[in-house]
């Protein structure tokens, strides 16, 4: 993702404040609690809730589905999501991401 530049943040922050009919500080206030709760800075955490506020309803089922079963199998393995999802993708000293191809599609197939 790239950075976002002041008048950017700005304009997303307005934009988002509309979009839920709410005001722009409590719209700020929101994605700051976002943020300091996943630990990232505001930017980014506007950057992510723009994008996923924005996406079709479907793809956003489809998001918050795997978000679920990510969360089951971290409980599982009695560990984080984050620390799961790293495991996951061989994101941790140095190695390279496993294999996803064994793993299965991503997305559901299309019905029909």
């Amino acid at each position: 993702m790239p950075d976002l530049d002041r008048a950017a943040i700005e304009s997303l922050l307005h934009e988002g404040a509309r979009r839920r009919g709410v005001t722009l500080d409590a719209y700020r206030d929101l994605i700051q609690a976002t943020a300091d709760r996943a630990w990232v800075g505001l930017a980014r955490a506007l950057q992510v809730i723009t994008d996923f506020e924005k996406m079709p309803p479907r793809e956003r089922l489809v998001l918050v589905e795997h978000l679920a079963i990510l969360r089951e199998k971290a409980a599982s393995e009695e560990m984080s999501v984050g620390r799961y999802v790293t495991l996951m993708l061989g994101d941790h000293e140095g190695e390279s991401p496993a294999d996803t191809d064994s793993s299965g599609p991503l997305t559901p197939p299309p019905h029909g």
